[in-house]
């Protein structure tokens, strides 16, 4: 049978998965504070906050250890713990981080959209062909490919939709 002082310590520390809790309302908190993580890195960073409420032990430092280390937690470039976002998602959002410096951003605001009505076969090619046309491509600012056809987003609706018909109009097609 344990000692008392034994089965009191063991009382006064923590469970893992009450350190757990505790970390993630601490990450979730300097999340919703300051946008992002900056101060906590490793286990021991946790440790004041700990020893605020149990008193400073070894076995304290092992349990916030043991529950920073099942939480698994995800660490930024700098190597601050992430609190809801898992490596993979992480790594995801450096990616498009990465390819978005080489973007440029435009609004679509005065741009209208044209529907281009076309069978599924069609669309694919159709939609390959207006973007190498030159004449047409430079009528629309964009345009992907629909359940009903291709849509275009044009600053001159007017224009795009009358050289689509003078394509419609070609001997070859009468």
């Amino acid at each position: 049978m344990p000692s008392p002082s034994h089965s009191s310590a063991n009382h006064k520390n923590p469970s893992r998965k009450t350190c757990e809790q505790i970390i993630e309302r601490i990450l979730t908190t300097e999340l919703e504070s300051y946008g992002t993580n900056r101060h906590f890195k490793q286990a021991s960073d946790f440790l004041v906050y700990f020893e605020s409420l149990y008193p400073a032990s070894a076995s304290l430092t092992k349990q916030v250890q043991r529950a920073v280390s099942s939480m698994q937690l995800t660490k930024d470039k700098d190597g601050y713990l992430m609190i809801h976002k898992t490596k993979e998602e992480y790594q995801a959002e450096q990616e498009f981080s990465n390819l978005l410096e080489r973007a440029s951003f435009y609004g679509l605001n005065d741009c209208a959209p044209v529907l281009l009505k076309i069978p599924a076969p069609y669309r694919t090619h159709l939609l390959y062909l207006s973007e190498t046309i030159p004449a047409l491509h430079e009528l629309y600012e964009t345009a992907f490919e629909t359940a009903e056809g291709i849509l275009f987003y044009t600053k001159d609706p007017e224009k795009l939709l009358q050289k689509l018909s003078s394509y419609q109009d070609t001997p070859e097609n009468n």
